[in-house]
């Protein structure tokens, strides 16, 4: 409608105020009960442009229904139950700014056939209900700074890719993951994980690997284990290929069924070796049978001038003996 220089007041509920430098057009909230009269503070629906109307300084007095005026967020930017809320709902400035109230108890539609286009400041939007958005097309979201994804509590955060027909990548610097509870990862295919620097894993729990198929692990630079104690079973067949070996072990067993060795050379070096045999048998009679002794220009000599024989006898089947030693001592 139009108005005179000063003010306008219609029964239609526009209203123009060239004071406040606004226009607004206004529908009182409809009773939910026969004889229930609208106070014309709450709001049905709104539409106002420019400074804040007397409506909203009117609402501001009854927080029930100035909330039904107001986004929750910019009630709490201004302050709640501060002058603020409504005379900055324009704007910063309260002579000069000029803002756009649009609100109701219905339901808001708005359609473009073709484009939309919506440039703000800061954007806050907060949704009671449900959110849903669709796209037919491709969805960009781009942040300058920090992006954050947070569910509710105890609630699912799910990425979903063409409900598992689509791929997945991510790309950053560095990657943290914190998991409170359980992880599973489950891989229907190949998986593949290449680290160019150090790998670092530590377990407090049971470690529990079964491979279905051939294991090959290899080590280019070596291999260093440390355990408290360890336990290897080998059903089938078992190859070790070592071009070198050393073993230290404080205390070592080994039980084996069967032991086939093939050893081009063998090296070995005990400082301490203690060996127990369940039977041995020692005979303390030195016998010499069908021996044929022979020296060729050489000289027999005995440094020692005592030879004993504890408990035996010395027999030569074949040839003379010959003594020079002048005493003979037997212990019998």
């Amino acid at each position: 409608m139009v108005a005179d220089a000063t003010k306008n007041d219609s029964g239609s509920g526009s209203k123009i105020d060239y004071n406040t430098k606004h226009v607004y057009f206004y529908l009182p909230k409809v009773p939910a009960e026969d004889g229930e009269v609208a106070d014309n503070i709450d709001l049905g629906a709104i539409f106002r442009l420019g400074g804040y109307c007397d409506l909203e300084q009117q609402a501001h007095k009854v927080p029930a229904d100035e909330q039904h005026y107001y986004p929750q967020k910019h009630i709490e930017s201004q302050g709640a139950g501060s002058d603020s809320v409504y005379q900055a709902s324009a704007g910063s400035s309260t002579e000069s700014s000029h803002g756009i109230l649009m609100a109701c108890d219905g339901h808001f539609l708005l359609k473009a056939a073709e484009n939309m286009f919506v440039e703000t400041g800061d954007h806050h939007l907060q949704v009671n209900g449900d959110y849903e958005h669709q796209t037919t097309g491709s969805v960009n979201v781009q942040s300058g700074d920090i992006m954050n994804l947070k569910s509710g509590t105890n609630k699912t955060l799910t990425l979903n890719a063409g409900d598992k027909t689509g791929n997945m990548e991510l790309l950053a610097n560095n990657k943290t993951e914190t998991v409170q509870g359980n992880r599973t990862t489950t891989t229907s295919g190949d998986n593949s994980d290449t680290t160019s620097g150090n790998d670092s894993k530590i377990t407090w729990g049971f470690t529990k690997k079964i491979n279905g198929g051939v294991n090959w692990t290899a080590f280019i630079e070596g291999q260093l284990v440390t355990a408290t104690w360890g336990l290897q079973v080998y059903g089938a067949t078992l190859i070790k290929v070592y071009t070198t070996e050393a073993v230290l072990a404080g205390y070592r067993f080994q039980g084996t069924i069967k032991r086939t060795n093939m050893v081009g050379w063998d090296a070995g070096y005990f400082a301490l070796s203690t060996q127990s045999h369940a039977a041995k048998v020692r005979t303390a009679l030195t016998q010499m049978q069908n021996l044929t002794l022979q020296m060729n220009n050489a000289a027999v000599r005995v440094a020692a001038q005592e030879v004993q024989a504890e408990q035996g006898a010395v027999e030569a089947l074949q040839g003379e003996v010959q003594a020079n030693i002048r005493g003979l001592v037997t212990f019998i």
